[in-house]
């Protein structure tokens, strides 16, 4: 029986790709720099690669702060400093809290029956503030983060010091809901516990998860 559940919070409880979108945006039109239009593609397919990087222990986010930026302008030919974006970026991603459709709903539900917990590998500081913005902190009940923690998802590391806050609830007693099959699914399956992959109304991959799921409303079909 499930007791704990452990909620990623990018594109899975808050919509990071349309805030980072807006942020770029707005960063841009700042600067009288033109956007664009394949920007957010780019953007996403180096920012993912980076991120997996990270969930691989060969990149730290202070390492990625340092290149993200810069590897997308200079595909793009943007003629900017990178670091500087970087930055400008960051202070704008703080302020960005678009709950993903269902969430304050789910969230909801979920508090009145589980111990709910966030489970990230986002700089703590912007996720707690964002989860506050968006009306979401107040049900949560634990805050797994991977730089208070010391290891990010999908490590063993990451988990065991879930689960050991968690006690005396075990492994098998807790589901980690997310978007992403590394960190996410991959992640938990390894270590014993259930997962649901959020496919965010994409066509799902093939994946180890026990459950997957189009949209946050359709978790309550098993929760």
């Amino acid at each position: 029986m499930i007791k704990a559940v452990l909620l990623d919070v990018d594109n899975t409880l808050l919509d990071f790709d349309l805030g980072a979108k807006q942020a770029a945006k707005e960063i841009f039109d700042g600067l009288g720099l033109e956007y664009p239009e394949d920007l957010h593609t780019v953007f996403t397919r180096i920012n993912n690669a980076l991120w997996q990087n990270i969930e691989k222990g060969i990149l730290t986010k202070e390492q990625l702060y340092e290149i993200r930026w810069q590897l997308i302008f200079d595909e793009l030919g943007v003629k900017a400093n990178g670091r500087e974006f970087e930055s400008l970026f960051r202070e704008r991603l703080k302020e960005s809290a678009i709950p993903v459709d269902g969430v304050l709903e789910l969230v909801k539900y979920l508090s009145g029956k589980y111990t709910l917990c966030i489970a990230s590998n986002g700089p703590y500081g912007q996720q707690i503030r964002r989860l506050k913005k968006a009306g979401l902190y107040g049900y949560i009940k634990h805050f797994f983060v991977s730089e208070r923690i010391g290891a990010p998802k999908p490590g063993r590391e990451f988990f065991e010091h879930c689960l050991k806050e968690l006690s005396p609830i075990k492994r098998e007693e807790v589901i980690m809901i997310g978007d992403s099959l590394t960190a996410d699914i991959s992640g938990a399956a390894a270590f014993g516990m259930k997962s649901c992959y959020f496919t965010r109304g994409q066509r799902a991959e093939k994946s180890p998860a026990d459950y997957t799921v189009a949209e946050l409303c359709d978790i309550r079909c098993f929760l």
